[in-house]
């Protein structure tokens, strides 16, 4: 087996073995440098142009999208789509989107009732179903049980004060995809609690994607989302991604930014259980002020390849910021999360857990995480550990854990682990009289459950937990024990 590790960017390092711990040295390393193919960066980025080009053609602007429209048109007139020769792509290769056709999905496909029957959420306060990046009213539930001056709709109808916030995080610190969005959103959920108001269940919103059946096109679409939480409020949040119908192709390029205002609390799950074939790319951009409290539990078990950008800036003292990841790669599935959390105040407090499991030989996993710690943010308290399982031979997964840490009064730890199946862990079921298969399948499944459990939705965790064993009993350690 082989991963790829490198702790503060100084270098990548392929190591050889089944057990990887992180820290300062890595003997028996060796460094891995791969020379450029002449011409393959101008032959890149004719490509690029056209398909960009391409993608955004005759995109209608909705008068209340404007703004954002002329300035991420205005950042695509320079923009070059990321390759492998791009830092942060280095381990994500999109030229299988680049080399597909790639066009905004038509509005009003129709929904079937069984399949939002199947992706119900007990005990929330609405469903909000958005096909497509848009809303539909008429699919929609609960929307009138909301607290008083709770605003969930579109932009168009939110307070003055929330929309000027839109674009605010994204136009500075978004990725590429997070510009494509600009350029194809056609709508955005725009989510307003009042301060010192609980939202009594979660809100949560069920991303539909139709595609299309072509080999070699695509149907995009770039929901959008923005989140405001007045001071002192409290709202759960919970998004799930799937396809209409199997075996169509589709593009999703989502975008959510959020706003914690002083001593609000968040909590929000992301659930990626795209279809077959699809490529998701989903920035996330937060923003939390003083005292206010965010939690993230991610479960990535979809598409074929996958990337989330996680922006966090920590803009006030005691500030508390909690994250959860678990990716499920799979045949030919590439699962990138790109996570940015900065701390620029006193006693602030973090807390990142990245679980991954590689389940192909064909499947990668991708983890750049950075936690930076500005000078003025003293006595935060900082933790870091990413745990990788490869379990096949040649199955890989990229890991980057990075602490920055400028303050000189400070609890940060960080650390990554990349492995197979302990033998000993195996030989305690078998020595019990239970079969190597379900002793693998045991431990797998508790190996994603410690995050996957944080939901907290039992119907959900459920649909996470179904695809997850459709993977993993298709691998070839479970195959060849059956």
């Amino acid at each position: 087996m082989q991963a790829s590790t490198s702790l503060g960017g100084a270098c990548r390092t392929q190591l050889a073995g089944k057990r990887v711990v992180s820290g300062h040295h890595y003997p028996n390393a060796r460094i891995a440098l791969k020379p450029a193919k002449s011409g393959a960066v101008a032959s890149a980025v004719v490509a690029e142009d056209k398909w960009l080009a391409r993608t955004v053609k005759d995109v209608a602007t909705p008068s209340s999208l404007a703004t954002l429209r002329e300035q991420s048109r205005s950042a695509l007139a320079t923009l070059r789509m990321p390759s492998t020769r791009n830092e942060d792509y280095r381990y994500t290769d999109i030229t299988p989107l680049l080399r597909t056709n790639v066009q905004l999905a038509a509005a009003g496909a129709a929904v079937p009732a069984e399949l939002l029957a199947a992706h119900e959420l007990p005990g929330a306060a609405a469903r909000l179903v958005v096909v497509d990046g848009v809303l539909r009213p008429e699919l929609s539930t609960g929307l009138s049980g909301l607290p008083a001056g709770t605003y969930v709709g579109p932009l168009a109808g939110a307070p003055d004060a929330v929309k000027q916030k839109l674009g605010s995080l994204s136009n500075s610190r978004g990725g590429p995809f997070a510009v494509l969005n600009g350029s194809l959103a056609s709508e955005v959920l725009t989510v307003a609690v009042p301060a010192e108001k609980q939202l009594e269940g979660p809100l949560f919103v069920l991303h539909l994607a139709s595609g299309v059946a072509g080999a070699d096109e695509a149907a995009a679409n770039a929901p959008r989302l923005l989140l405001h939480a007045g001071s002192g409020s409290s709202a759960e949040l919970v998004e799930e991604y799937v396809a209409l119908a199997a075996g169509r192709r589709y593009l999703t390029a989502a975008v959510g930014e959020l706003f914690l205002e002083a001593d609000a609390r968040v909590k929000h799950s992301y659930v990626q259980r795209e279809g077959e074939g699809s490529f998701h790319f989903k920035s996330t951009l937060v923003h939390q002020a003083e005292r206010s409290h965010y939690s993230l539990v991610e479960a990535a078990v979809g598409g074929a390849i996958a990337r989330h950008d996680l922006v966090i800036q920590q803009g006030g003292p005691e500030t508390n910021t909690v994250m959860g990841h678990f990716l499920l790669c799979g045949p030919s599935q590439t699962h990138d999360l790109h996570s940015r959390l900065t701390l620029d105040h006193p006693n602030g407090t973090a807390n990142q857990l990245h679980k991954c499991i590689v389940s192909h030989a064909s499947g990668r996993g991708v983890f750049d995480g950075n936690v930076k710690v500005n000078r003025l943010a003293q006595k935060t308290d900082a933790g870091q550990l990413s745990r990788n399982l490869l379990l096949v031979p040649l199955a890989t997964v990229n890991v980057k854990p990075n602490l920055q840490i400028i303050a000189d009064d400070v609890k940060c730890t960080h650390g990554c682990a990349v492995s197979d199946l302990r033998d000993d862990e195996l030989f305690y079921f078998r020595a019990r009289g239970i079969s190597a298969e379900l002793a693998r399948q045991a431990l797998v499944f508790s190996f994603g459950a410690e995050v996957v459990q944080r939901m907290g939705h039992p119907a959900l965790q459920k649909r996470v937990q179904a695809d997850v064993s459709r993977t993993l009993l298709s691998a070839e350690p479970f195959a060849a024990s059956a």
